[in-house]
């Protein structure tokens, strides 16, 4: 019994580990999408994230790997409306499914949705200003 309760303590705080770690790793490139849109427009870290999405000078790619996807890490209510207006009702990305070059992955705008109004657990609202 020792033993099982052990092995079972081992696993539980190697899970955790995993999880802090996977954590961290998110946090930091978070903050570096951020720095990234910060250095092209002014204002607060949501502020330039969404202008950055808003941009049609940024790609496509660009937009669904830094704006839209950091947008839902840090819970930005603020890009509700525009995540709306870009959404085409499309959880499965059907229609950007091998365009990602030419629009912005409608799945990822999905999940971005969803983790703003669920107020995910991990995520990373302390960079939001």
């Amino acid at each position: 019994m020792k033993r099982f309760l052990f092995i079972v303590s081992v696993l539980l705080a190697f899970a955790c580990c995993i999880l802090l770690g996977l954590n961290i790793w998110i946090g930091k490139d978070v903050r570096n999408n951020i720095q990234l849109a910060e250095m092209q427009y002014p204002g607060s870290a949501e502020d330039a994230l969404i202008a950055f999405l808003l941009d049609t000078a940024q790609s496509p790619t660009d937009k669904t790997h830094i704006a839209v996807w950091t947008l839902g890490r840090i819970n930005s209510e603020k890009a509700l409306p525009d995540l709306y207006r870009l959404y085409k009702n499309d959880p499965e990305g059907r229609t950007c499914k091998d365009h990602h070059d030419q629009q912005i992955c409608q799945y990822e705008i999905y999940k971005a949705i969803r983790a703003i109004e669920k107020k995910q657990f991990f995520s990373h609202q302390r960079f939001r200003k």
